[in-house]
């Protein structure tokens, strides 16, 4: 009798744990989301999941604030570490320019991206609403204008020593991490939060 009591107890704790994993925890393991454009679901391949991506520190800002920004302002300006080595977080910033360009033609804007920065110009790639692309060089001041205009979003994407953290200054969103994993957990979480504006 006792070993049977065993055995349903066993039995129960079993089934109770696995249906709070499943339940709770299986939207955790994924690594894309869905989003709905003019009724058509558009898979959108992130690069850790989204359980990871709720590890991020936000600081001064939410995701719902930085859906705002997107979908509210017409020129985006990114800029930061753009010559990291692939392995160190560089693949990070490339992911979250591609994606970016690649949802123009669902949510158009003008995307600035910061290539190289010296005293005097700034060398930048403009990737225009329209499809187009082109390299122009800019004055220091013009290039302050843009960043400090009210209607962009600036994005700055940097390897720092902090773990995986999204901080708001002004109208500047700096994407940060100490290694390539907790940089790709930060873009992820800011990529959910441009598209979705909620990572629950």
């Amino acid at each position: 009798m006792k070993k049977l009591l065993l055995i349903l107890g066993i039995i129960t704790l079993i089934t109770s744990m696995s249906m709070c994993i499943t339940s709770k925890n299986i939207d955790d393991l994924k690594k894309e989301i869905v989003i709905e454009f003019n009724g058509t679901p558009v898979k959108v391949p992130l690069r850790t999941t989204i359980g990871e991506a709720k590890e991020v520190k936000l600081i001064n800002t939410t995701d719902k604030e930085i859906y705002d920004y997107y979908h509210s302002k017409i020129l985006i300006y990114i800029y930061g570490n753009m010559s990291l080595k692939p392995d160190e977080g560089g693949i990070s910033i490339v992911d979250l320019i591609t994606k970016l360009e690649w949802f123009n033609q669902f949510y158009p804007h003008n995307i600035v991206v910061e290539l190289e920065r010296t005293n005097s110009t700034v060398t930048v790639k403009s990737i225009f609403a329209n499809g187009k692309t082109s390299i122009d060089k800019l004055k220091i001041n013009e290039s302050e204008y843009l960043m400090n205009n009210n209607k962009t979003m600036v994005i700055k994407i940097i390897k720092t020593q902090n773990n995986a953290t999204i901080m708001k200054i002004n109208n500047t969103f700096i994407i940060e991490g100490n290694s390539l994993k907790e940089m790709d957990k930060a873009e992820t979480r800011f990529i959910i939060a441009l598209f979705k504006g909620n990572i629950n």
